[in-house]
């Protein structure tokens, strides 16, 4: 009986426990984040430059799913590189992740780094520590800096390195030799040491080394290990040309190769003075003295010896009457083709020489008084000289009676006036078959220079109150700052090329006309 009471004391405790107790359902219960990393391997060993592979696991060991767990290593700051990833997959309470990481071993001292697998979960981090043993490293690498190929006389540069590899001190012996075609011309070494990550160098310099082939060889034994580069070079000489001139009062060298392009930075020395040769391989050195003038080529240690004479041309004129006969030569012998240029009071007037050094200039063209001749060549200095013409004697026609029933025109030469008794006047040096064979040099000069359509043409004409000039220029050269001066007194002037205006003096034209081509000037007489 009291057993029975007992049980139903039980049975209504329960039963109003169950009632005030409040119920606590799956949701309320508290969540928590546990994982648990590990590796199969806890030791790794490795020489610098190794990259290993470290596995790994991750256990979910809470109550709860997690998401977007990082997993990576780390270590010391320096001495290695390190990576990680991502776990994007769901990782359900109780599953493991397994997966691997790499990890790069860098040129770090020997000796045991502790290094720790890491997962974070948000603010979390779980760890597994992982221990690497890096083991001592001899390694070094051999270079030389030399070019393939070194022109004769220019200096030959070379550069030798070593460069460590080691992950500690390494000390040994260093050497180096050149050979060429006549044996051995260089040999030396050295006793060094270099930490890790530096590198030991040596450059070596020749200022002139001979023609032939040449092989620089570098070795060393450091720490016990034996290593050993080579590498050739060639010096050589092109074929190179050139050619030297007085050109339009300069000289000019110009160097070229077999295919006749210029070479530049070729060494020329004119009278003493040091010049290169430009991209085009030309140098050009003005001249204003005639003399004769050394020219020394550099030609890649080939030394060329160059003389060039510079002659200045000679000028002489006299007056024929209404012409003026101009000669030109170098000091003995005539020029042909040289341009001369004559200024007088009414303008300029050009002309070229013919073969035997002789112009003709026509003087009601440029005018009587002081006169300036001017005489070109390509191949000459210019020269420049003043002379002094006076204009001809008038001439005055007369008519006679008639004898015999026909009328007789004479023509008679009023003298100019004479300041001195006539037997005092001296003869004139120029005998009738000296001028005549003077004006036939000037007619054959006139034929030759036209017929070789070297000279402009130029051409005047006066119509009542109208002024015409017609310019032609020459068939084989252009017209560059080509003027025309005229004292003539005009009110309006215009042209078809060039400039045309009107001063006090006269008319002043300047023009530039290509081979061959024509211009016209028209003025108003006023």
């Amino acid at each position: 009986m009291r057993k029975k009471h007992v049980l139903i004391v039980l049975i209504l405790t329960i039963s109003i426990l169950s009632v005030s107790l409040p119920s606590v359902s799956p949701e309320e219960t508290t969540e928590s984040v546990s994982l648990l990393v590990t590796t199969p391997i806890t030791e790794l060993t490795a020489l610098p430059g190794d990259t290993l592979v470290v596995p790994f696991s991750v256990k979910n060991t809470g109550n709860t799913t997690i998401t977007n767990i990082t997993v990576y290593i780390t270590g010391p700051t320096t001495g290695f590189q390190y990576s990680g990833k991502v776990i994007r997959t769901s990782l359900h309470p109780g599953d493991v992740y397994e997966d691997t990481l790499l990890l790069k071993v860098l040129n770090v001292e020997p000796g045991q780094y502790l290094l720790k697998i890491i997962a974070r979960v948000g603010e979390q981090y779980f760890e597994a520590p992982v221990i690497v043993t890096v083991k001592t490293l001899v390694d070094y690498s051999l270079a030389i800096d030399v070019q393939d190929r070194y022109l004769y006389g220019r200096p030959v540069r070379v550069s030798l390195s070593l460069y460590s590899k080691s992950n500690t001190v390494i000390s040994g012996k260093i050497g180096y030799y050149i050979v060429g075609e006549e044996g051995v011309m260089l040999n030396q070494s050295v006793i060094t040491y270099v930490r890790p990550g530096f590198s030991w160098k040596k450059d070596l310099e020749f200022k002139t080394l001979p023609l032939g082939n040449y092989t620089v060889v570098l070795w060393a034994n450091i720490s016990g290990l034996y290593k050993e580069t080579s590498k050739s070079f060639e010096v050589y000489r092109r074929a190179l040309n050139y050619s030297v001139r007085f050109e339009n009062g300069a000289i000019r060298v110009f160097v070229y190769d077999p295919s006749r392009r210029g070479v530049p930075d070729i060494a020329v020395t004119i009278n003493g003075v040091e010049l290169r040769t430009g991209p085009t391989g030309e140098v050009a050195y003005s001249i204003s003295t005639p003399g004769t003038y050394r020219v020394v080529l550099n030609l890649d240690g080939k030394i060329v010896l160059e003389k060039i004479v510079v002659k200045s041309l000679q000028i002489s004129g006299i007056q024929e009457r209404d012409r003026l006969i101009v000669r030109v030569t170098d000091g003995k012998v005539p020029v042909p083709n040289v341009t001369v240029e004559v200024t007088g009071p009414r303008g300029k007037d050009l002309g070229v020489t013919n073969t035997t050094g002789f112009v003709v200039f026509n003087l009601s063209r440029v005018g009587y008084g002081t006169l300036v001749i001017r005489a070109e060549s390509s191949s000459y200095l210019p020269i420049e000289t003043v002379i002094t013409t006076i204009a001809p004697p008038t001439q005055i026609t007369t008519t006679t009676p008639e004898q015999k029933h026909s009328n007789t025109t004479t023509t008679t030469t009023k003298p100019p006036l004479q300041t001195t008794p006539p037997e005092s006047r001296k003869p004139s040096w120029i005998s009738e078959g000296t001028a005549l064979i003077l004006i036939l040099s000037g007619i054959a000069f006139a034929i030759t220079s036209y017929l070789a359509l070297a000279a402009p043409i130029v051409h005047e004409e006066t119509l009542d109150r109208y002024y015409f000039i017609k310019v032609r220029a020459p068939r084989l050269r252009p017209l560059t700052g080509y003027r025309i001066e005229r004292p003539v007194r005009a009110v309006e002037v215009r042209a078809t090329k060039g400039n045309a205006t009107l001063n006090e003096d006269g008319i002043v034209w300047e023009l530039d006309l290509e081979p061959g081509e024509e211009a016209y000037l028209q003025a108003i007489l006023g």
